[in-house]
């Protein structure tokens, strides 16, 4: 008879089957020990249309453009009021004034008086190791590579959204423009051979280039502080094409290491970037902060920035609230879960290390009339008292504590907090919330009680939004009561934003909401919102056009700050204010947690570069990693013990069917026969 035993091979092998799928326990969604080393962890709700340094231009894509992609200049990352300071640039540029003879069509001359700007960058500067480049290894970098940043903003395929800023301005931008427009693929290409006459290199100086402006323009610091004038490889652009927007060159203290559409993208220190380090001044009470304990040390402070593409808001802070992102904002779906009725972090939050930040970003949301409407545009006395009604219906701050949840600063003009000119006791006439005031210029505009003495009817403000989704038929119901209480009926139109931005450009608009956010902190980027040259299909969505605000613009942008430029732009204020083109609502105040683990932090709403300032204390991350997201064993034990279970009925069927008596042939018959 032979006896069943189990084989040596098996408790091993359920043993290792253990292991396997315990180990498997880990929630942690990076690869593995990747959580415990020095990476800043953040969050996008979508992949990046573009990371093209001549096109990119929405806040989370410049996370990570301006992290790759470095300009002349950089902002001073601790100092307020903001400054600029060098960054690529070797010396501050040489500033003077230049004339020269311009040949008109019909053969006539003109003399043409402006700036010449002389820049030099440093001569040491190397392009990030790249498969475009012989062997491999990044060039050297010079003035061309800059000029050729400048013809890329030029060439209308490319579609740079700040074109316009220089377009007016320097020599011979509009002609190399159209050179681009004539030809084919080819014959495009080529034209970057051409000179750009208002930006080229010195002959005797590949390290020097100048920028010819037919006008003073002392905006100009703050475009060379932004990653369009950043240096690009021209080898790089013709050889990925279309690619070139995902396949990011460049010379900043990152480079892309990897890019998995709707997962991540992953930037890693660049062994090639220009030393530079952190800052060693900054406001008073940073030192007390422990912002300068890393002062003098080289940037960046950490080695990885990994962004993940996280669609879902509620996936990303529940990873946030694991530890495995390391910030994350706060908005109307977890704004309970931080903040208590007191407007402070909630305790629980408070006890996870958490820190709540409320940072004023250098931006107005508003309310605009379409001035070329026929019932709500013009600027007589009745349409002004028109817009002026309205504007004294709504009211900011019930705006601010229903949308925001009391998370704004309410606007009295364009201006916000933190650029100059900005007032903060200036109190505008129109922004009382007076309904009774209101109803009285109502009438005098010809329209008691807000009806339409020759029709009969109710006096219609039809109101263009996007507002197609819950939270955007909320804030247009708010809206919508405001200022009927008053007596106007007004009427939602709702798009999709790509439908809605077709109105306005074809003028097709009357009454909508909107947003600015400032390009660099100057005045003149936000009162050029109602220049009358900037039209639709310009930034001036109002199309206000009032020629004593446009005279005082045109003296008051290229001024340096003084007392007599306030004294412009408080002029152009007050005009504005009286024709109600706009009915400023709030400057945003944006909410954000973040660990204490995470060190450096001091939120910069114009440099986008911050990541690299930003230091991890790593041993504490990684014990409250651990300390949260510890393993639970028990699905996994149940589920060895039901494999256990149904293995071991069929390992007794085997043992029973091997345990059986093996009978010879014929030995029936005989022991049959001998029974008998």
């Amino acid at each position: 008879m032979k006896k069943c035993r189990l084989s040596p091979l098996l408790l091993p092998g359920i043993l290792l089957l253990s292991a396997w799928l315990l180990s498997g326990c880990s929630n942690n969604p990076y690869p593995p020990g990747e959580s415990y080393g020095n990476v800043i962890y953040r969050s996008m709700s979508d992949d990046p249309k573009s990371l093209d340094p001549s096109f990119s231009y929405t806040v989370d894509e410049a996370y990570i453009t301006d992290l790759v992609y470095p300009s002349y200049y950089k902002y001073e990352y601790l100092k307020r009021p903001f400054e600029v300071t060098l960054n690529l640039g070797a010396k501050e540029p040489i500033r003077e004034p230049w004339q020269t003879t311009v040949r008109q069509p019909d053969g006539t001359t003109r003399t043409v008086t402006g700036e010449k700007y002389t820049f030099t960058i440093k001569n040491d500067l190397r392009f990030q190791d790249d498969p475009v480049f012989p062997e491999g290894k990044g060039r050297p970098i010079t003035a061309n590579d800059i000029v050729y940043s400048f013809k890329r903003m030029c060439d209308a395929k490319v579609q740079c959204p700040v074109a316009s800023f220089f377009a007016d301005k320097v020599i011979g931008w509009e002609e190399y423009s159209q050179g681009f427009a004539t030809g084919n693929e080819a014959a495009r290409i080529k034209h970057y051979d051409d000179d750009l006459p208002g930006v080229r290199v010195d002959k005797n100086d590949p390290y020097t280039f100048y920028i010819f402006l037919n006008q003073p323009y002392p905006q100009l610091k703050y475009l060379m502080a932004m990653h369009f004038t950043t240096p690009q490889a021209r080898e790089a652009v013709e050889f990925y094409k279309d690619e070139y927007a995902r396949h990011m060159v460049g010379c900043g203290p990152y480079r892309m290491a990897e890019y998995k559409p709707k997962q991540r993208i992953t930037l890693v220190a660049n062994p090639n970037r220009h030393k530079d380090y952190y800052p060693t001044e900054g406001e008073p009470g940073d030192r007390e902060k422990g912002l300068l304990e890393d002062a003098g040390k080289p940037l960046p402070l950490n080695d990885k920035v990994v962004v993940n593409i996280i669609r879902e808001g509620t996936s990303a802070w529940n990873l946030f609230r694991q530890g495995y992102l390391d910030a994350a904002g706060v908005g109307n779906t977890n704004y309970q879960q931080v903040v208590g009725t007191n407007g402070l972090l909630t305790p629980q939050m408070e006890q996870k290390g958490i820190q709540l930040r409320k940072d004023t970003q250098v931006n107005v949301y508003y309310l605009a009339f379409n001035l070329l409407d026929p019932v709500w545009g013009g600027y007589t006395p009745a349409k002004r008292k028109l817009r002026q009604a309205v504007s004294l219906a709504v009211d900011s701050r019930e705006f601010i504590d229903l949308m925001r949840q009391g998370n704004g600063v309410p606007a009295e003009w364009l201006l916000p907090p933190g650029v100059f000119a900005y007032d903060p006791d200036y109190k505008n006439p129109y922004k009382t919330a007076d309904l009774e005031k209101a109803k009285k210029l109502l009438a005098e505009a010809g329209y008691p009680n807000g009806n339409d003495p020759k029709t009969g009817r109710k006096l219609v403000l039809n109101f263009d939004n996007t507002g197609i989704n819950a939270a955007g038929r909320i804030l247009t119901g708010l809206i919508q009561r405001q200022i009927e209480r008053i007596g106007i009926k007004v009427e939602s139109r709702a798009t999709r934003p790509d439908l809605f931005q077709d109105k306005l450009l074809k003028n097709q608009h009357q009454f909508i909401y909107y947003g600015w956010f400032a390009d660099y902190p100057d005045p003149e980027n936000f009162v050029f919102l109602l220049y009358g040259p900037n039209k639709k299909p310009g930034p001036n969505s109002s199309n206000y056009a009032n020629p004593e605000y446009d005279a005082l613009f045109e003296r008051m942008r290229s001024m340096e700050n003084s007392p007599e430029r306030v004294a412009i732009i408080q002029r152009m204020r007050d005009l504005a204010v009286e024709d109600v083109p706009w009915i400023p609502i709030y400057h945003e105040v944006a909410l954000s947690v973040g660990y204490d683990w995470m060190k450096n932090v001091k939120a910069h709403p114009i440099d986008n570069s911050f990541n690299q300032y930003r230091r991890v204390d790593v041993a504490e991350r990684t014990r409250k990693q651990k300390e949260w997201n510890q393993p639970n064993y028990l699905p996994v034990v149940l589920l060895l013990l039901a494999i256990i279970g149904s293995i071991l009925p069929a390992i007794n069927v085997v043992a029973r069917r091997i345990n059986r008596r093996v009978r010879r042939p014929g030995a029936e018959h005989s022991m049959e026969g001998g029974g008998e």
